[in-house]
């Protein structure tokens, strides 16, 4: 065959792109034997490992058993063919999905441990799966009903009880109306309060007041902040102080002085809660705050 040629003369018959096909399909099936030449070579490595494992020791028995002393927990329990003693290895017990041995609690407990058909086991999950989807229905609806409840709330919060009609009961509406009512009053209340011990932590204006008495009582009829009361040495007699009101008195002798603070944050002691009386002969120095 000529290449590009039918014909061993002349140039009639040209046919040299067929020709041109033809031989690099050719080609092309001799790389594709060569590739596959190659992986047979794996594949033989691949299949004589697996045989190997198969002859080893793969023959096993699986059975399910329950716990019937640990809350009826459900375990494979396997053991394996050991083709070298004819005779089967020790039994080892795993939970489903697990690969990790594990020991059942009750397997120290005859009795414990129960054979179970896997069609047992397939309906205690079938059971399980049921009651899941039961909980995750009803959280489903709660969930929807939470929602409705928020948003009525917010639309009564927003249109006030004007939106009663509309909320999931007119009891429930209005009860919240009054609560809302109330919750105002007091956040009324406790502007108020604040704004008292504002006033009351802001620095005021205060009077002092100094007196000199002899012969004489004298109630301090004003609540006052501060109070001191001196006997000057050259008295020549004790004063009498009371500080309930007169009804228990203390002699102050000449040279003493007694002072009386009601603390900070504006603390008063109440108006008419001093007495001091020098009708003994006595003289008193009184400075008092109000």
């Amino acid at each position: 065959m000529s290449i590009g040629d039918l014909k061993t003369d002349g140039l009639k018959g040209n046919n040299f792109p067929w020709q041109l096909k033809m031989l690099k399909g050719q080609q092309c099936a001799c790389d594709q034997l060569t590739a596959i030449n190659a992986n047979t070579d794996d594949v033989e490595f691949l299949l004589s490992a697996i045989l190997t494992t198969l002859q080893a020791n793969t023959e096993y028995e699986a059975k399910f058993v329950v716990d019937t002393c640990n809350g009826d927990t459900v375990y494979l329990e396997v053991r394996v063919w050991n083709p070298d003693t004819s005779t089967w290895g020790p039994i080892t017990y795993y939970l489903p999905g697990s690969d990790t041995p594990v020991i059942p609690p009750g397997a120290a407990t005859p009795g414990c441990l129960i054979y179970t058909d896997p069609s047992g086991v397939l309906a205690l999950m079938l059971g399980a799966i049921q009651a899941g989807n039961l909980i995750l229905t009803d959280i489903e609806t709660n969930t929807g009903d939470t929602v409705t409840e928020l948003q009525n709330l917010f639309a009564l919060y927003t249109a006030g009880q004007s939106a009663c009609a509309d909320s999931l009961s007119v009891t429930l509406c209005t009860e919240q109306g009054i609560n809302l009512n109330n919750i105002d009053g007091n956040t009324t209340n406790i502007l108020s309060d604040t704004t008292t011990i504002v006033s009351q932590l802001n620095s005021q204006v205060k009077t002092p007041v100094i007196k000199r008495i002899t012969g004489t009582t004298l109630s301090i009829n004003v609540a006052i902040q501060s109070i001191s009361i001196a006997c000057p040495v050259t008295s020549g007699a004790s004063i009498s102080v009371s500080t309930d009101n007169g009804l228990s008195s203390v002699n102050i002798r000449p040279g003493e002085t007694v002072y009386y603070d009601a603390g900070a944050l504006n603390n008063y002691f109440a108006a008419n809660l001093f007495q001091i009386n020098t009708t003994v002969g006595g003289e008193a120095l009184i400075t008092y705050i109000i």
